[in-house]
Formats: C-alpha cells, sequence, structure tokens
C-alpha cells in the first residue's frame, strides 16, 4: 500500500529537519519551523562531536539526504556569488556514488523502452553483463555485445528515478519558499530562483537521448582536434532511459603509472588536455561541464576519449571575448586591463572606480601568479574573482560559474599529467592568436557586423510584432486608436528602432558627424510619431 504523498512529504521534512539537527544546523531547522519542539530535543540529547568549520557539516548533511540533494549541494559548490568560499570548497567533495540498482529493474527498464526481450531469441542484446562497470545516482553502465558482434557501454536510467526527483524537488521549492520567508535578510539569494535553475538542470540529465545529442554534437566539434574523440552513438539502441554507445577500452587520465607503462607521453597528453579546452571553450564555445577524471580515458593509440555528456556547458561570443581578454590580461599581468574587460563587457556598472577596481584583482592575483609556475590556478583565481561580485556589483554569470568548476577539475588533470606544467601557460598561444583573430581590427568589425545585423533584423520584425499585438487587441475587445494612427505609430515605432540601431552602429565604430545626427534626427522624428500617435 503506497502512502498519501502529503504523509510521505511530512515524514521526508522530519527526516531534513533531524539530520540539521544532528550536523549542527539545528538553529536552521528550528527559523525554517521544521518540527522545531522534536528538533530542540534532538539538539539537547547530542553527545558526539561534530565537525568545526560549516562546510562540512553540510557537506555531510547532503550526503545523508541522498542523491538529489547530493547533486543540489554538487550545483552548489559552483555558486560562490551565494555561498563563502570556504564552504563552496567543501561541497566540492561531494562524490555522486550509490549502490547500483538490481539487475531485474535494470532489465525492465530497457525492454520497456524497447520493446522487446534483453537477450535471447528476438533479443536486443546477444550478452548483456549483469554486474554494472559504475553506478551514480541517475543512471548506470553495463557492458554488452550486439548481435552483430560490436562491444558496446549501454547506460540505463534507474527506475522511477524521475518521480524520485520529482518528489525531492518538491521539497527543495518548499525549503527555499520558507528560506525567503523566514530569513528575509537573505532573499538577496533568490533562493526559489535557484532551486528553479537545479531544476532545469537535472531534468535535462534524466533525459538520455539529449546526451546522445550532447555527444553527437562534440564529435562533430571535435572532429579536426588530433588526439580526441567521442565514442559513437548507436542511436537504434538509444532511448530516453537507455543510451548506447560503442565500448572504450582505455585507461583514466589520472592513472599516471599505468599510462606511463602502456608507453604513453604525459606532457603530451597534457598538451591535448590543454587544446581540448581551448578548442571546446573558446571555439565552439560548447564545452563539457563535468570533465572529471572518470570521463576521460586514454585509449591504446594515445587518443583521448570524452565521456559522459549529461551536462554542458554554453558561452556566446560576447563571453568567449570576455574570458579571453581577462585571460590574457592576468597572464601578462596587466591588472588595469582585466578591470577594462570587465567593464566593456558590461560585467560591472560603467560607474565602477576602475581603480579600485583594479586593486582588488591585483589584490587576489598577486598571491596567485607568485607561486610557482605548476601551481598558479586561474581557477582559483576565478573563484576568489566571484567573491568580491557583491561588492562591485557585478553581474552573477552562471555560465562563468559552471566553466569554473570544470576549469578546477582540468587544472587538476593536467597537473597529475605533469606537475611542473601550467595548463594556462600551454594554451596561452592558443588564447593569443584566438585574440588576434576576434578580438583585433577584423574581429571587432566582425563583432559590429553580428550587432548591426541583429539590430536590423529586429527592426525589420518590429512593424509585424506590433501589428499582431495590436489585432490581438482588436479581437479581445480593447481600445484601439483610429487606422490612419495605427499607421503612424507604427511608423514611428520603426523610425526609432532604426534610428537607434544605426547610433548603436555608429558608436561601436567611433564614428561621429553628420552621419551621427543623421541617425539621431531620424531617432527623434520617430519618436514625434509615436508620442503623436499614441
Amino acid at each position: 500500500m503506497r502512502l498519501p504523498a502529503s504523509f510521505r512529504r511530512n515524514l521526508r521534512l522530519m527526516r531534513i529537519a533531524h539530520i540539521l539537527a544532528t550536523h549542527g544546523m539545528a538553529a536552521l531547522a528550528v527559523r525554517l519551523r521544521l518540527f522545531y519542539p522534536y528538533v530542540w530535543v534532538v539538539q539537547l540529547l547530542r553527545g558526539d562531536e561534530l565537525p568545526k568549520d560549516l562546510g562540512a557539516q553540510i557537506r555531510l548533511a547532503l550526503e545523508k539526504l541522498g542523491p538529489t540533494f547530493i547533486k543540489f549541494g554538487q550545483m552548489l559548490s559552483t555558486r560562490v556569488d551565494l555561498l563563502p568560499i570556504d564552504v563552496a570548497l567543501e561541497l566540492k567533495k561531494l562524490q555522486d556514488d550509490v549502490p547500483p540498482e538490481p539487475f531485474a529493474r535494470v532489465r525492465r527498464v530497457i525492454e520497456r523502452s524497447f520493446k522487446q526481450p534483453l537477450t535471447g531469441e528476438g533479443g536486443l542484446f546477444a550478452e548483456f553483463h549483469e554486474i554494472p562497470v559504475a553506478a551514480a545516482s541517475i543512471a548506470q553502465v553495463h557492458f554488452a555485445e550486439l548481435r552483430d558482434g560490436r562491444q558496446v557501454a549501454v547506460k540505463v536510467r534507474r527506475d522511477h528515478i524521475s518521480r524520485t526527483i520529482e518528489s525531492d524537488l518538491a521539497i527543495l521549492r518548499l525549503l527555499a519558499a520558507l528560506f525567503d520567508r523566514y530569513f528575509p535578510e537573505y532573499r538577496r539569494l533568490k533562493a526559489p530562483q535557484v532551486i528553479e535553475e537545479f531544476a532545469t538542470s537535472i531534468r535535462g540529465e534524466l533525459n538520455l537521448r539529449a546526451e546522445a545529442a550532447h555527444a553527437s554534437r562534440f564529435a562533430e566539434n571535435l572532429v579536426d582536434v588530433e588526439g580526441v574523440r567521442v565514442p559513437e552513438v548507436l542511436w537504434d539502441y538509444t532511448h530516453t532511459e537507455v543510451l548506447t554507445t560503442e565500448r572504450i577500452i582505455g585507461v583514466p587520465i589520472d592513472e599516471k603509472a599505468r599510462l606511463e607503462a602502456a608507453g604513453h607521453d604525459c606532457m603530451k597528453l597534457c598538451e591535448r588536455v590543454a587544446t581540448l579546452f581551448f578548442h571546446t571553450v573558446f571555439i565552439d564555445g560548447y564545452f563539457h561541464a563535468d570533465m572529471h577524471p572518470g570521463n576521460i580515458f586514454v585509449d591504446e593509440s594515445g587518443e583521448i576519449v570524452l565521456i559522459d555528456f549529461g551536462i554542458v556547458g554554453r558561452l556566446d561570443m560576447k563571453t568567449r571575448r570576455y574570458l579571453a581578454g581577462m585571460l590574457l590580461a592576468f597572464l601578462k599581468e596587466d591588472y588595469h586591463r582585466s578591470a577594462q574587460v570587465h567593464l566593456d563587457a558590461g560585467f560591472v556598472p560603467a560607474d565602477t572606480d576602475l581603480s579600485a577596481f583594479e586593486d582588488a584583482l591585483r589584490e587576489i592575483a598577486v598571491p596567485i601568479f607568485n607561486r610557482p609556475l605548476g601551481e598558479i590556478s586561474i581557477a582559483e583565481l576565478l573563484l576568489s574573482m566571484f567573491a568580491v561580485t557583491e561588492r562591485f556589483k557585478m553581474e552573477t554569470q552562471p555560465q562563468l560559474l559552471l566553466l569554473q568548476k570544470t576549469m578546477v577539475v582540468i587544472e587538476g588533470v593536467a597537473r597529475e599529467l605533469a606537475d611542473q606544467a601550467n595548463i594556462w601557460i600551454l594554451a596561452k598561444p592558443l588564447i593569443s592568436n584566438w585574440v588576434s583573430r576576434h578580438m583585433g581590427p577584423a574581429g571587432k568589425a566582425e563583432a559590429v557586423s553580428e550587432e548591426l545585423r541583429s539590430q536590423l533584423l529586429g527592426w525589420m520584425q518590429l512593424p509585424q510584432k506590433f501589428e499582431r499585438t495590436l489585432s490581438r487587441l482588436e479581437a479581445e475587445g480593447g481600445p484601439l486608436a483610429p487606422e490612419p494612427s495605427r499607421m503612424q505609430l507604427l511608423l514611428g515605432v520603426a523610425l526609432m528602432t532604426g534610428g537607434s540601431a544605426w547610433l548603436a552602429w555608429l558608436a561601436a565604430r567611433d564614428l561621429t558627424g553628420a552621419t551621427m545626427l543623421a541617425a539621431a534626427v531620424i531617432l527623434g522624428t520617430g519618436l514625434l510619431l509615436t508620442l503623436s500617435g499614441s
């Protein structure tokens, strides 16, 4: 018999209150009104000691609350705009490691997805290994053999994991609402929005067909990158709950002794990792956001093989230009230029005291760059930089927070391969060339062209959008202007948009004089027509 949903939710909330109380956070549970008489009693009767630091207490609590909360903690570990750095670093230790699903359930998921037996006569596979080679909270991986003899790896989503995650997301939403209500001084953290971001991310991981699409795109993007590849996706054996790829035989990239014993050049592998990271971030703007060593292998030929594309990051060209300019400025130790890059990108307000911001960047960067070459960490630099966001009202950039998490892992991988090398020094020539191409005169002209094209496209579409809006209002019986006024209004809006686009283009190219005056006249005429027609 299945218990009512409300009863199950209250039991789960009581467990959360108990775990908070037994991990040094009784005050938090009480303030959230989570069974606080019970919490007081539990706290009073506790006798064992807890870790002294808050980060360790939160990590242990999340580990006890289960897979959804572990993944939530992993996401929070990137949010140094929300958490103290020491807590964020502690949460990076969270491991998504759970017991494997019973094989009967694995079989049920596959047979339900493909409507045929797993093995045997008319079966999907010639052979399927019952013991998984890897198990995580959302899915686990089994080796198998197709009927044509090909060796494959089959990732199978846990049965009913979607229902479990939705139930936990409902609990997290409730906790976020309570946090917003009873901690008004922390409303700037936007707890409900953070939960919604997490919900979008974890739901994306549930769709293994989407992961297959990510893998396919990476394979296309990396086809010209020497020494790097992605396993082939077998689409006929892939479903929302099942992902089948070619089986990879290789050595995890962090096992240096095995790599050297197999005759691989670890310094060359380190250079390939630098090239891989640079290419996906700057050239493609589409990077693997879960590049821990367990997802990077080296095969017999020495090629780097990426797996597990459940989480990806995307960077638009504006963000890539900012990132390249910022990295190059830091690598040259030009802190004034780095501050200017932030201002030009619009990541800090236009009225920011540039000198004070430069001093803040110098304060966090100099200690890092004074270390030996192999210990210089751009990921740590970004982490510290995000910590000054509140002081300078720097806008939070979620895509950069995800990138910073990936940087930490990549730097660790590079140090394992070659402890005296630095991935950023290896990538510096690549970054310099990219900056020359995309941020030099030709790149600026291209950026202006892209902006102008976007503005003009919006201008061309505006009259149709405006006409549709008026038509909808008319159909709903709303008050409308007479037909001549409507056309005047449309013309005014079009002239305003066109004049604004022209002014933006002229300003981007530092052009002044008669052309700028003409653009201003068009803008002003449009404004007058709009006001008189409304």
